[in-house]
């Protein structure tokens, strides 16, 4: 899942666990920086802790607020476009596109999708008509 930050203050996410060091629990947060700096988006895989707060959580709370916003949305992909996402998983994510565009009915083989060899960036290139697409990597 991708977070970004449209908001102009930095965002803190407190919800998403806690680590055992020694022997006790480190809380660990996540911090957004504000929209147009470095550090105002970043990819999370969707651990339960994820999608807990996704649904009640501080992403949810965020996100009803309109501070940030939720995965990719890209531009109009023209026949043949591509679009490139680096997310430094380190693992091939699965990737999930919908269609955000009216007129394209079918994704079916109108899409490719590769990850690169360390698996830290995905290519989706279109071979259908021109369209949107909202792009969820988990």
């Amino acid at each position: 899942m991708k977070i970004t930050n449209v908001s102009t203050s930095v965002l803190e996410f407190n919800d998403l666990g806690s680590v055992v060091k020694g022997v006790s629990p480190v809380l660990r947060s996540i911090r957004l920086n504000p929209v147009g700096t470095t550090g105002a988006s970043m990819y999370l895989v969707e651990t339960g802790e994820v999608l807990l707060s996704a649904q009640s959580g501080d992403i949810y709370r965020f996100a009803t607020a309109g501070k940030i916003t939720l995965n990719d949305i890209t531009g109009v992909v023209a026949p043949g476009g591509n679009v490139v996402l680096t997310h430094n998983f380190r693992f091939a994510p699965v990737v999930t596109c919908v269609i955000a565009a009216t007129g394209v009915k079918s994704l079916d083989s109108d899409l490719t999708i590769t990850h690169n060899a360390a698996f830290t960036a995905v290519t989706i290139v279109s071979a259908a008509g021109a369209a949107s697409f909202v792009i969820r990597l988990s």
